[in-house]
Order: C-alpha cells, then structure tokens, then sequence
C-alpha cells in the first residue's frame, strides 16, 4: 500500500472536479460532508437502463459509473466559499484497463483473479491523504501486485503534476 500526502490540495482538487485526469476511473463510492453527508454508491443499477444501454454496459463488462459521469453531482455538492469538512472517494481501476496494464507486468497473477485496483482519497482536516490497495480472489504470497500498482499510481500523478510526499 502507498500513502500520499497531496502538497497541492487547490491544485489536485481542480483536476479532479473540473480537469479531465481521473475521468476514466470507476466510481465505486463517494461521501461528501458539508452541510450534510452525502453518500454514492458508484454500483451500476441494470433495471435502471433500457436494453439497448444495458446491452452497452454487458459487452463493457462495466459495473460502475465513471468517475466523468458522477463528477458534476460531486462538483455541485462540494464547490462553493466553505470547503467540505471532509470526503472519501474510492476510484477502481476497471477490469478491462487493470487487464491491459497487468499484460506485459511480471506480477504473478492472472487478471482474472484480481477483484480490483483501488485508489482512495481522503480529505479531512484540510488534509488530502491519498493510498493504494488491491484486492485478489485468492491468497498470493508476495507484494509484486501491490507494489506494480504502486508505481503506476506513482506515475500517473506525476504525468499529471500531481505534487504529492510520500507519507
């Protein structure tokens, strides 16, 4: 597991509210306390869906809300002269992109046994605390997983200028 401090709170806050950086992560749930709590289940609801976009979202293997998709709900709730006394929002890497990123990783693992890639952020006392986590189907001795995810978190905050200290 990786631990970052962000340096930069305005900064990241306005690539996650208003850029485009994690546009392309799953949702799997957010809460967001201001005046009140507010609470998203980033889970998909089929019945929801007529069956051609139920249809779309079968061949995506998609069960979760982009991050794109949720993000103005978010946006409305936290923006505004008084920041949030805190929130927590889990991001999963899909299936499909943990899949293609795992490809040419020696990390010891089928993609299929992976139940998921986590990034999870958390602000709280003017602090924006982000980690790592991963979740198997099966036990596996060793860390290669969690530390391949690692790097690529790594990576992907500085291709994006994310400034951040390892805590």
């Amino acid at each position: 597991m990786l631990a970052l401090n962000i340096t930069d709170v305005k900064d990241f806050m306005n690539k996650l509210l208003i850029g485009q950086v994690f546009d392309h992560f799953w949702l799997n749930e957010a809460t967001i306390t201001t005046y009140n709590t507010f609470t998203v289940d980033g889970r998909l609801q089929q019945d929801f869906f007529d069956s051609d976009a139920r249809e779309a979202l079968a061949q995506s293997a998609r069960t979760y809300s982009l991050w794109k998709e949720v993000k103005p709900f978010c946006y409305s709730i936290i923006r505004g002269k008084r920041t949030p006394l805190s929130f927590k929002i889990v991001f999963q890497l899909s299936p499909n992109k943990a899949a293609a990123a795992l490809g040419s990783a020696d990390v010891g693992i089928e993609p299929e046994n992976i139940t998921g890639l986590y990034l999870n952020l958390q602000y709280k006392n003017k602090a924006l605390l982000c980690t790592t986590g991963t979740s198997l189907k099966t036990f596996l001795p060793g860390k290669r997983l969690d530390q391949y995810w690692d790097s690529m978190i790594l990576d992907f905050f500085r291709q994006n200028e994310i400034i951040f200290e390892q805590v």
